[in-house]
């Protein structure tokens, strides 16, 4: 039985008709969702809190139409996604995209996995600017699966061309293919279900962390099956099939205007203005 938080889920999206848990509404439900809820950080930009409980996302993501970052996302995922009939988890992953360390990175990235008829599928609306647009399957491990956007695949961690000093109790790596190469994103260990402690405890590093990117840098992206919107500080980048845009946004109109026509995201002109006081802080 849906309860009023799914139920409000599914009127967000958008989704029309009954609804089963099935997998065909699993892809359905992603990809109206990075449609739908657009990837940020605009509490952890301007040091505002960042809440985990369930009534408090409902308030920002669903009533007050804000943006989120994973540890939202993915939290806020599990508990409809369960609701609606899904057997579904939470896994903290390693994050390895533009960069190839020598030791590990800290478990930050926190991603929802769900399985329907002993099959595991990625179901991650949270990962900004290189997230799926619909799930990723678990059981096809080095098999390339098609999104509307890029080629996704999970391979074994021995194959990525990393130290495995640098993933440590990582199982598998989700990869992209851009520019005809296959690029490490994340890793995830799909048999290490995490305690709700353990998404604080990450939430309160990325949130507050001076060394946090969430901290120090404004990200925003969105995507339909068209291309992918991002923001980073003031520069807009649009990447779709075949082509690629940029744009510095030099004015506080233009920034006000982005982040509420394209972003679509609702948030007051006194924040927008701290945050644009504070990015031209930012070289």
């Amino acid at each position: 039985m849906q309860s009023k938080t799914s139920t409000r889920y599914l009127t967000k999206l958008g989704f029309e008709g009954d609804f089963s848990p099935t997998l065909a509404n699993l892809k359905s439900l992603l990809s109206l969702h990075v449609q739908t809820i657009p990837f940020g950080n605009f509490s952890s930009f301007l040091g505002d809190e960042v809440s985990l409980e369930q009534d408090q996302l409902v308030q920002k993501l669903l009533i007050e139409n804000r943006e989120a970052y994973c540890l939202e996302h993915s939290t806020f995922t599990r508990i409809v996604l369960t609701e609606l009939g899904y057997e579904a988890y939470n896994v903290l992953g390693r994050v390895y995209y533009q960069s190839t360390p020598t030791t590990s990175p800290v478990r930050t990235h926190l991603v929802t996995l769900v399985r329907i008829e002993q099959q595991l599928f990625l179901y991650d609306p949270g990962f900004g600017g290189m997230t799926p647009t619909t799930i990723v399957s678990l059981n096809n491990i080095g098999e390339t699966q098609s999104t509307p956007l890029e080629d996704f695949r999970f391979v074994d961690v021995a194959q990525c061309d990393l130290d495995s000093a640098a993933l440590t109790e990582m199982k598998y790596m989700l990869q992209a293919c851009i520019h005809d190469e296959w690029v490490n994103i994340y890793a995830i260990n799909p048999e290490q279900q995490i305690a709700t402690a353990d998404a604080l405890i990450a939430n309160w590093y990325i949130s507050t962390s001076p060394e946090s990117l969430f901290t120090q840098y404004l990200m925003l992206s969105t995507a339909n099956a068209e291309m992918r919107i991002t923001l980073k500080d003031r520069v807009l980048r649009t990447h779709g099939k075949g082509r690629s845009d940029k744009q510095v946004l030099s004015s506080f109109d233009d920034f006000e205007h982005t982040i509420k026509a394209v972003f679509r995201i609702d948030i007051s002109q006194q924040k927008l203005k701290a945050v644009w006081a504070k990015l031209a802080l930012n070289p």
